[in-house]
């Protein structure tokens, strides 16, 4: 995994977008997928918005609660009669495996970030660019900052270059606290 491509010198908040920043980065994403040939389908806009709009790193069973709450919300605004809304609640439910596709899905095309520490998912604060970034996690508040500087890349560049270890995946994670909780 050759990472030598746009390299930013500061931290960006994971979690800081408006809701315009959103509606921005659902666009770029839909053109992006389209580009690349990849099906940007319902589901998959739906987790991805989650995620942007979560003020906070989310994990896939917290999704899923998401995805089931809107859908049944979604269901019982309809005009529908009780019989009708309890067969098709049964048609709502919300499978994991699907919603562990659809993260797959938005990792591969790297619009989000898997934290592995604390199972959980933030979006790319520089979706079209491949890049190699190191994550500080508050262990207070929850924040996530995201740096893709120089000497991440060099660290890259030393276990491929200099090592010669062909680096097919990495996620550097450094938690404590942030500035605002010191």
């Amino acid at each position: 995994m050759s990472t030598h491509s746009s390299v930013c010198e500061h931290l960006h908040d994971a979690q800081d977008f408006t809701p315009h920043d959103v509606l921005e980065r659902l666009a770029a994403a839909k053109e992006q997928c389209r580009l690349n040939g990849s099906r940007f389908t319902a589901l998959r806009q739906q987790i991805y918005q989650l995620i942007l709009e979560a003020n906070k790193p989310i994990g896939a069973y917290d999704l899923i609660a998401q995805l089931q709450s809107m859908r049944l919300s979604d269901a019982s605004n309809s005009d529908e009669t009780k019989e009708q809304l309890g067969k098709r609640q049964t048609k709502k439910n919300v499978a994991p495996p699907t919603v562990y596709r659809s993260l797959e899905f938005l990792l591969s095309e790297g619009l989000i970030h898997q934290l592995t520490s604390i199972n959980a998912y933030v979006p790319c604060c520089h979706p079209r660019a491949q890049h190699t970034a190191a994550f500080l996690i508050c262990g207070q508040c929850q924040r996530v900052q995201e740096c893709s500087s120089l000497p991440v890349q060099e660290m890259m560049s030393f276990a491929e270059q200099d090592v010669g270890f062909v680096v097919e995946h990495s996620v550097i994670e450094l938690r404590g606290r942030c500035q605002a909780c010191q």
